[in-house]
């Protein structure tokens, strides 16, 4: 997988697109939970039930479950990555002083402002310094 190296404006202007798509996964993992807990309490209430119901609603889950994942995995071959779905957190591979590294966005942020090592996470994130386009760049 050849890897794809975001300039502080080619991340920002993928945001708008980026927010739906956390929207959709956050209300896909809703969705999921209350597909199981039904599922549950319907296995609890009627264990002599229609085999064939509960299986197609756990095929039903399992799709759920495969299209959230082929979503993440459609970022991930872009070079983005989503680290929390909670939080909205994340992000964009990048280089900063020629060392790879990531811009980290968290929903909620106007617009990307930080940034952090490859081998770092969310707690280290640092300010972008000065004009920001200038000192991450595209390879």
């Amino acid at each position: 997988m050849e890897k794809h190296y975001y300039t502080v404006e080619e991340a920002n202007a993928l945001l708008p697109q980026i927010k739906r798509q956390i929207m959709e996964l956050r209300k896909a993992r809703e969705e999921l939970a209350l597909m199981r807990l039904a599922l549950v309490r319907k296995q609890k209430e009627n264990k002599d039930g229609n085999s064939d119901d509960f299986f197609k609603e756990e095929a039903q889950i399992e799709f759920s479950l495969l299209t959230a994942r082929q979503q993440i995995d459609h970022l991930l071959t872009l070079s983005i990555e989503v680290k929390d779905i909670d939080t909205g957190l994340v992000d964009f591979l990048t280089t900063i002083n020629g060392e790879d590294a990531y811009l980290c966005w968290r929903d909620g942020e106007a617009k990307i402002s930080h940034w952090h090592g490859l081998t770092e996470g969310f707690a280290e994130r640092k300010t972008l310094p000065g004009d920001p386009s200038s000192s991450a760049k595209k390879m």
